[in-house]
Parts: C-alpha cells; structure tokens; sequence
C-alpha cells in the first residue's frame, strides 16, 4: 500500500497555502499567544497573592531576569545537572523497559514466523510500534516524577543552596532524561535490527534430480548445446520458489513473499540458494501532480465521492471519459539499465456490483504530451486493490497511425520544454470506479539502503522522545507528579489523533459546532439536515464559530506525533524523505523552545520552600 500523507516541499510547508497555514505562521502565532497567556496567567495569579499593583513589576522583573539569566548558562553546570538527573533516572531502574522489552522481543520469536504472506510488515509493525510505545511511555513515567518527588522530600534545596540558575535546573534534568532514552532507543534499535534479519533469514534446497535441463539444437551443425536450467526449490517457511538458470548457471528465483533469491549452479551438479534477497526494500519515489477529468472529460477539482467518509481518494468512473491524470517531471535520469520506467500503481477499488471479484477490474493508461495532441496507445492493466509494479518500455506505440512516427520516444517526443509528462489513467468497466490520490501512482527512481531508512526511522523515534520527556517536565514544573502523568497521557494521546481534531477545527465535520450537534440532538435531526430558519440559527453558527477559532489555536498547541511518525515509510518499503526529516527537526525545535521557555518559567515562579 502507499504513503497516504502528502508530502510538501519546505516553501510550501513554511509558507501559508490553500490548505494550510504554514509552519513559519504557525510558529510566529504560537510565540505570541504563549507570551500573551503567560504574561496575562501571571499577572492574574500574582494579583491574587500579592495584589494588582506588586503584580505588574512582579510579571515584569522575571521576564526581565530571564534574558541575563539565559546568558549566563553555564555548560559545566548544566553538564553536572544532566548527569545528576541520568544517574537519578538509572537508580529508579529506567532500563526495566529495557528489560521488558528484551524479554517480549525473545519470547515473540515464538509466535511470529516469516510463513505469513507478508513477514516484511510483520515484522517490522511490531517492533516498531511495540518499542515505540514502550519507549514513550517510560519517559513519561521517567519524567513527571521526579521533580515534584524532590519538592516534596525537599531533596531540591541541596541544590537550591548552590549557584545554579533555573534555566540549568530545568536544561540539566531534560538533558538527563532525554539521554537516558536516546540510550535505550539505541540498544533497542539494535537488538531489533538483529531480530529482525534473523527472524527473516532462511534459504531453500534444490534437488538436481528435478531440475529440468534446457537445450538448444544448432540447425546448421545439428550440435546440441545447454542454455539453461528451470525447476523449484524445496518448500520452506511457507513457501517455495521456481527458477530459471542462464547458460553460466546463474539467476534469480521468482519473487515469492516479497523476496527472492540468488540461485548458482555449482560444477559438480548441484544447486546453491542464498539468503533471501529484495526483502528489506528503501524505494526512492519520484511523485506527480493529480488532477481529475469528470465523466465528461471535463476539469473537476477532485473525483467522484463514492459515500466513503474518508475522502482522501478520488474516483473516476469506469465506461466514461472519466480520468486521473498525473503530471510527472521526466528525465532519462529516470529509466532503468534497460531503458524502461518503473512505476508503482497502487489503485483502489469501489464496485457497484459484485459479479468476478476475483480477476480485479480492467482499465488502461497512456503517456501524452501536455501541450501537443500527441499521444501514446493505451496500455491495459488489471487493478486488484494491491501495489503493482510496472516496467513501461521508453518505446511506445503512436495512437495515431502515422507511417512516419509508429513510435513515440517518453522522453524526446511526449514530454515538453519544461521536462513535463502527463500519464492518463482510465477505468474500462461500466458501473466501477477506481480510487486514485496523490501518492497512488509514481516513478520508482531507485532502491535506498534499509539501513540507513531504519536509521531514519529511530531519528524520528527519537524526535518523540525529546518531545515527550519536554512535555512531562514542563507539566511537572506546576502540578504534581500523578497529574503531570495524566496530563502527558492526554497530551501523548492527543498528538495521535491530531489530525481528526484538526479536521473538526476547520469544519470539515458535518453536524456543526457543539451547540447545533446539541440542538440536532435534542431534535433528532440527522447531520445532513439544515437547521430551521430563525435568528437562533445565526447564533448558534456564531457562537460554534468561535468555538472553531479557539479549537484551531488549541490544536497548534499541542503536537501532531503523526507528523513525526515515519514507521509506516519502513514497513511499506518506501525510503523516507529527506525533506520529511527536515521538517520534524524544525518542528521539535520549534516546540522545545517555546516548551523550554515554559518550563524556566514555571520554575521560576513556583514556590519550592512554600
């Protein structure tokens, strides 16, 4: 299956776009409404203990310490700080996750085989989620604890009564607790990186007695000579592999369970077959642009909605003009060693009657020219609701019949000036449609290193390490130690579902605001319904407005752990973008600084003897 995340390049994800508002707006916004809050929430509780009057310097002294308290950090307290807090988090037996997870990790061996028809995304599903969780939740209960632990027991004015500054209280305990996650994340990143090669490394046997020769006859000499060799290796794990041999004995076994092997004839007879090979897969994809042509063959801003509450694919009706048209930068750059263009379809499909649902549903693709009429002969295909690779040949077939020109060249004769090519996508059936989006079809350009791209993946594990031992501390700095876990689950299980809560922010929810789902409720009416006439109505919709505008400042708040998520890039096969980590670094920087800041404040503020 594909990626199902657009992904933007950094000008469009920075800047404000007509489906976002862009990271650089975002956290402008967020600095200010946190300055504002903060200053207005001190001012308040400072007015409280001390009244109006001594609250306002009291609100501007420490924002005015702030700064040459922050430029006069000390690495080497700091430093002492951080390593006060690792052996701190060690002494409270941190690595019993470890331990946890070593123990689950030996035992699931038992229970999890490569015979499944994809050991691949077994596999790697459940190490990466199992940890992921583990990992996460481990730093909460490392995080939340602690401070208001030494607050309690008064342990902290040891450290009170020395020249440390807040900000080195605060840097020195996040410092400890996050380098004792980035230890564990590291010895769990190995253990499960051997795991997972042995869990999936076995081979298969040949026997000679079953291999069928392939030979050829000369017709002048009438000498005969081998060309050759095919048959099928033993059934292991599940499954088993026919092959075919070239004259030197060498060659690949067919792709079975998403991996093949390397087959060699030995000179006494006898076959050899390595470890399995194209398993673990980084495929680098080369994306388009979508756009949609309606039943008519005329523009439309996005498919059929076929009553899918989940619109993020497209339809194009099947018998129609109907059509899913990608726009694809093309080079030679792109084509194989056999000048071909590997390209992965991964279509859906939406039946309106049953009837063969075996056989899947037919359409046909071809290249044309974006600016010219000129195209290639459409190429029939069978969508089956899975990933399906295909090489197209440089060479394709004119549609028109021109004596002159039967073929057109990809990339010198349908693609224009500026290096674009467009590839149409038709479903043939009447009555059926095929779900298209943005990541369905693209270029495979070349296949990455698994282990960099595993690598890549724990970055981010780590990313959501920092971001949630930042959040535990920050909610530690003023509410207790079970409340501050409370507040992290919330914030951790928040982060997960972001995106739903986001749509909801932005209205994309039918029913309405709280008050009108309240009144559909009461009424029974059904969501799809509109509301009666009156000057309530208006109401309502400017109250649910403001709701809205409040939701949407809430939900840039708090972060969307999907957006540093990047396990689904691994366990699909697909090499994770660089741009993809970019941008989870200006996010987690982003949020450690306004956190940090937070946090400094907090401390500053609490009263530790009271």
């Amino acid at each position: 299956m594909g990626i199902e995340n657009d992904i933007y390049s950094m000008n469009d994800w920075l800047l404000p776009g007509a489906d976002h508002l862009g990271g650089l707006v975002v956290f402008i916004s967020a600095i200010a409404i946190l300055a504002v809050a903060g200053a207005l929430i001190g001012f308040i509780v400072s007015s409280i203990r001390n009244g109006p009057f001594e609250a306002f310097y009291a609100v501007g002294r420490i924002a005015v310490e702030s700064v040459p308290e922050l430029l006069s950090i000390s690495p080497r307290r700091v430093g002492a700080m951080t390593w006060l807090a690792f052996q701190e988090a060690i002494r409270k037996r941190a690595l019993v996750a470890f331990a946890l997870f070593m123990v689950v990790l030996l035992f699931s061996g038992w229970y999890i085989t490569p015979n499944s028809e994809s050991p691949v995304r077994l596999y790697l599903s459940f190490v990466l989620t199992f940890q992921n969780w583990l990992l996460l939740l481990m730093c909460i209960l490392l995080s939340v604890f602690s401070l208001p632990a030494d607050i309690q027991n008064k342990t902290i004015y040891t450290i009170y009564t020395k020249p440390v500054l807040h900000w080195e209280i605060f840097l020195g305990r996040l410092f400890g607790y996050i380098g004792v996650g980035s230890m564990m994340l590291v010895a769990m990143g190995v253990c499960s990186y051997v795991f997972l090669y042995r869990g999936l490394d076995h081979t298969h046997q040949i026997d000679p007695q079953s291999v069928t020769e392939l030979t050829d006859t000369d017709d002048d000499t009438g000498e005969t000579k081998v060309i050759g060799w095919e048959g099928e290796t033993t059934f292991n794990v599940g499954h088993s592999h026919p092959f075919s041999l070239d004259a030197d004995g060498d060659g690949l076994a067919a792709r079975e369970r998403q991996h093949t092997h390397q087959v060699t004839r030995n000179e006494d007879g006898t076959f050899t077959v390595s470890g399995p090979k194209e398993m673990l897969q980084a495929r680098v994809r080369h994306l388009g642009k979508i756009r949609f042509l309606d039943r008519g063959g005329e523009p439309t801003n996005k498919g059929i909605n076929v009553g899918n509450e989940w619109d993020y694919y497209g339809h194009i009706e099947g018998g129609t003009l109907s059509a899913a048209v990608f726009t694809f930068d093309m080079s030679d750059a792109l084509l194989n060693e056999e000048n071909q263009l590997p390209m992965e379809f991964n279509l859906r499909v939406f039946r309106t009657y049953k009837g063969d649902i075996v056989s899947g549903i037919r359409g046909s693709y071809y290249f044309k020219h974006p600016d010219l009429d000129i195209r290639s002969r459409s190429i029939p295909f069978t969508a089956k609701e899975e990933a399906e690779t295909v090489l197209v040949s440089r060479s394709q077939e004119n549609s028109d019949i021109d004596p002159t020109a039967p073929n057109l060249d990809l990339v010198e004769n349908l693609t224009n000036a500026d290096g674009k090519i467009e590839l149409w996508i038709q479903c043939s059936e009447r009555g059926q449609y095929y779900g298209v989006a943005q990541n369905s079809v693209f270029i495979l350009k070349s296949n990455g290193s698994f282990f960099w791209n595993f690598v890549k993946c724990y970055i981010s594990m780590w990313f959501q390490v920092v971001m949630v031992v930042t959040f535990g501390l920050v909610f530690s700095t003023f509410l207790n130690g079970p409340v501050a876990a409370l507040a992290s689950l919330i914030a951790l299980g928040y982060g997960f579902f972001a995106e739903s809560v986001r749509e909801l922010a932005n209205g994309e929810w039918y029913g309405g605001g709280p008050v009108e789902s309240s009144i559909r409720l009461f009424n029974q009416k059904n969501v799809m319904v509109d509301l009666d006439e009156g000057v309530y109505v208006n109401i309502v919709k400017f109250i649910d407005a403001r709701f809205f505008d409040g939701l949407r400042v809430f939900v840039n708040m708090l972060p969307d752990y999907n957006q540093l998520d990047t396990h689904s890039f691994v366990v699909d096969g697909y090499n994770i973008p660089g741009v993809v980590m970019i941008q989870q670094l200006l996010i987690v920087g982003a949020f450690f600084v306004c956190l940090v800041t937070t946090g400094y404040f907090f401390l500053k503020t609490r009263e530790i003897a009271g």
